[in-house]
């Protein structure tokens, strides 16, 4: 689980649970009540509202896609593309983001009113209110959440539901049952498991067979309350069912719950009609002809309840009269006007519910009508404008040559042969063209940016969500290689008294830092490759660094198994301007003291001794890592659907040992990981002679020698004793680093007699340990250990609950600790207060001996990014 934060303007509309839409300035009321919506391949998953934040004075910039959709947003928002979640910084014109076409209707406050209590199930068993009010299901209030879900429910059962006794039966396709089954269970029942079976139809000679897919309840007091909300018992067709009274009373997203959950199992499907024209969507509904009134007041009031929600109807048909089983039957159907702009009305505001196929069609057709309308619309601009340059005596041949269009339009445009609006040009895809290209991802649609326009300052506000998707949608849009190192010195806290204020704004001017963070070389695409396949060798052969740092690093500093090749020239963008910068979050770098030494030959062993000064180093791949990270989870998302299916958790998607894609995923992850060691490498090089300026001495002089480097967050294929038998594995430490024991032959020379560095950084107020590999690392968690102390509270959280000014003067007057930033907020974000107590956790890893104490460092200053 995590947290994910967004920076919007307040106007930005958040799509919640249950169809409904709220502005973010308005979302504190929602914390702890609500849920948002997180893009995933579902209809709708809902996530809870755990954080909010308003900030005064950030930058936004307008986007405005293809399809006429507009979010306001601060640069270092991200977008969900068809390359990953990007921040707004690094999109151009012309790139794909993601929108969820289904905005919802307005979160307005329902009347509250009881719709059932006890009384309605006066003529029942009396335990039937009894299993409902311990399920919190009588009094069943209009406000009550349990309502919304049974509204959505009673929609679809009355479309494609049928009772047997006391059981409750839907139909519909797996993945849209399992949206039902988990409506029951939400509401205290157990549905049961998705049934299967094979059924054949004879149709005008016509012999088929269809599987059909079912799941049921048993209880009768769930369908009980089915009945008493309006659901109809016996054969539909012989019914005098007609629309729920208590729909007049609710607010127009709870009409939509049930409209769009009856729409999802009886109204056809968006479809092309013919080239640029869709059909009306259409319900039809048969009735015995002795209950063909009830059937048209049922549709009348389907009907009505759409017009009040905005969308516009066709009349009400008589469609057919026939014979069935039990007598003559009359056939009624309706549709939705399919004008462009009331059928984007219908498709976002309602569509359908607990159908995912209708639901994905309806998004494709929102996003083709939005990028329609607004193509002909520009043509329209153009016939105007084309006519008053005509009208104010401009020839015709300076008037083709203003606008980029064909030379007939303008022809017709000033002569007076076009009336009305345009028509789409012929070159504009038919809707099929359309639907069958565009890329889509579960319900959102990748849209191209038309533009990207500065605002200004404007207040903005954070929500956070907790889901594994660490997204939310808001207007619309899906709006988310590291390791440290220590470098020693000669030099004492006493060397460096009096002077911190000028090493911490020296080392700040020479290490970029923050997002976006420029790095200190101009490296090229050749550099790049050359980074990525060689890692710390470049850097040696460049001059940034000397033989002994490649020998105190894991692995050397490099690892053979990367390839380039597999690394986006997306990702390579994003890193080639990087190398050299720190990035933001939880990076940093970190002037300490050794402040303990808990065991003096190991200590002697890394030369560390007390009151000496060290420099930590954490940072990763930045942006190209990010990249990569998310160029490859797409890809395996759309290679192993069936895979991911079945893991408790999404954040555990893996590709299959030995498959192509693994080996490209490595391959790509292992040039990630020699970028982060070089762009270590390049700050540790800035770091040295930044000390050299400040102290007039030679860094070699100052003794600022690596200790170790050693990555976090990464998988590596290692040899590991399984049961008795040694198996290579691919190792992934994620939230871990290596802790190899004395002997371990990948340990360097210089440690091999007591065990690997182990490097734990803790909070910029509390310190970080030097540890050894401990000697049951082995055995315990295959050579590994914790990699830091690790957040309690989120980023937003923490910009609520610490001012910047007083985290950096209280750290400054109470701890002598400098610390600079490149802004408030990241100081907030960093407080000492977020973090778990390191010394736990370092007790713990040394109880266990999978790392043990070697010497504890406190900070003098630090830098954030």
């Amino acid at each position: 689980m995590g947290f994910d934060i967004s920076c919007l303007s307040g106007d930005s509309e958040v799509l919640l649970e249950f169809g409904r839409s709220r502005q973010i300035r308005a979302m504190d009321s929602a914390l702890e009540t609500d849920r948002a919506v997180v893009q995933t391949d579902d209809a709708e998953t809902p996530s809870d509202v755990r954080l909010f934040t308003e900030t005064s004075n950030r930058t936004v910039h307008e986007v405005t896609t293809e399809s006429g959709d507009t979010v306001e947003a601060t640069l270092d928002h991200p977008f969900a593309t068809p390359e990953g979640m990007v921040e707004l910084g690094d999109l151009d014109v012309g790139d794909d983001v993601f929108q969820r076409q289904f905005v919802g209707l307005p979160d307005e406050e329902p009347a509250e009113f009881t719709v059932l209590d006890a009384s309605d199930f006066s003529d029942e068993d009396p335990q039937l209110a009894r299993a409902l009010e311990e399920r919190d299901l009588l009094p069943l209030k209009s406000t009550d959440e349990a309502f919304a879900r049974l509204l959505k429910l009673v929609g679809f059962h009355t479309g494609d539901g049928s009772f047997g006794g006391d059981q409750t039966w839907f139909y519909a396709n797996p993945a849209d049952l399992e949206s039902i089954r988990d409506d029951i269970e939400a509401l205290g029942f157990t549905p049961s498991r998705i049934y299967e079976r094979e059924r054949d139809h004879d149709v005008g000679g016509n012999e088929f067979t269809t599987t059909e897919y079912s799941v049921r309840s048993t209880s009768n007091a769930f369908k009980q309350l089915l009945v008493r909300l309006g659901v109809p018992t016996g054969k539909k067709v012989q019914s005098g069912f007609t629309t729920p009274d208590y729909l007049d009373r609710l607010a127009d997203w709870q009409v939509a719950l049930y409209l769009s959950a009856f729409f999802g199992a009886e109204m056809s499907a968006p479809a092309q009609m013919r080239g640029k024209t869709l059909y009306a969507p259409s319900v039809s509904h048969n009735r015995s002809v002795e209950r063909a009134e009830a059937g048209e007041a049922f549709l009348r009031g389907l009907m009505r309840h759409l017009n009040r929600l905005g969308v516009k109807t066709n009349v009400l048909e008589e469609v057919e009269r026939g014979e069935n089983a039990d007598g003559e039957t009359v056939r009624f159907r309706f549709g939705v006007s399919n004008g462009n702009e009331n059928l984007v009305r219908f498709f976002s505001t309602i569509g359908y519910r607990y159908n995912r196929e209708k639901q994905r069609k309806a998004a494709v057709a929102t996003a083709y009508l939005k990028r329609k309308e607004r193509h002909v619309a520009e043509r329209a601009r153009i016939a105007e404008e084309a006519k008053a340059m005509a009208d104010g005596g401009a020839t015709l041949s300076d008037v083709k040559g203003a606008f980029e269009i064909n030379d007939r339009f303008i022809e017709r445009s000033v002569y007076g042969g076009r009336s009305g609006r345009p028509r789409p040009a012929t070159s504009f895809p038919d809707y099929e063209e359309f639907a069958e290209t565009v890329e889509t991802r579960g319900l959102a649609v990748a849209t191209p940016i038309a533009s990207i326009t500065e605002l200004g300052e404007k207040s903005v506000y954070d929500i956070g969500v907790r889901h594994d998707e660490h997204n939310f949608v808001a207007n619309g849009f899906v709006v988310s290689n590291c390791g440290v190192r220590m470098v020693r010195t000669n030099l004492t806290y006493s060397d460096l008294e009096g002077r911190e204020e000028e090493l911490v704004n020296a080392l700040f001017d020479a290490v970029p830092s923050g997002l976006g963070g420029g790095g200190v070389v101009e490296a090229g695409e050749a550099d790049i490759e050359d980074v990525l396949s060689r890692g710390m060798d470049w850097a040696l052969d460049e001059g940034y660094a000397v033989s002994d740092d490649l020998e105190h690093c894991e692995d050397n500093g490099v690892r053979p198994d990367a390839n380039p090749g597999f690394v986006s020239q997306k990702a390579k963008d994003r890193g080639v301007n990087q190398l050299g910068s720190l990035g933001s979050g939880n990076h940093f770098l970190e002037v300490q003291r050794v402040t303990d030494v808990y065991r003096d030959d190991v200590a002697a062993a890394y030369g560390l001794e007390r009151d000496q000064l060290v420099v930590l180093i954490h940072c990763g791949s930045r942006g190209l890592g990010h990249q990569v990270c998310s160029d490859y989870l797409r890809r395996i998302e759309d290679a192993h659907p069936d895979f991911l299916a079945q893991l408790p958790d999404k954040n555990l998607a893996a590709a299959p040992s030995g498959s192509v894609l693994a080996e490209e995923y490595y391959g790509a992850m292992c040039a990630a990981v020699n970028f982060a060691w070089v762009n270590r490498q390049l700050i540790t090089h800035q770091v040295r002679e930044t000390f050299a300026d400040v102290f007039e001495t030679p860094w070699e002089d100052l003794g600022m020698d690596l200790l170790y480097d050693v990555s976090h967050n990464i998988a590596k294929k290692e040899t590991h004793d399984v049961d008795g038998e040694e198996e290579e594995l691919y190792v992934h430490r994620k939230g871990a680093t290596r802790a190899f024991p004395a002997g371990h032959p990948e340990v360097p020379e210089a440690y091999r007699d007591v065990g690997q560095p182990v490097i734990i950084p803790g909070s910029m107020g509390a310190g970080s340990y030097v540890l050894r590999g401990g000697e049951h690392s082995m055995d315990l968690t295959f050579g590994s250990t914790a990699h830091g102390a690790g957040r309690t509270m989120s980023r937003t959280q923490a910009k609520r609950e610490f001012d910047p000014d007083d985290v950096q003067g209280g750290l400054k007057d109470q701890e002598h600790i400098y610390v600079k930033a490149q802004s408030g907020e990241t100081i907030a974000e960093e407080a000492p207060g977020v973090y778990k107590d390191v010394d736990e956790v370092v007790r713990v890893s040394d109880e266990l001996g999978i790392g043990d104490r070697v010497a504890r460092t406190f900070p003098v200053c630090n830098i954030k990014g």
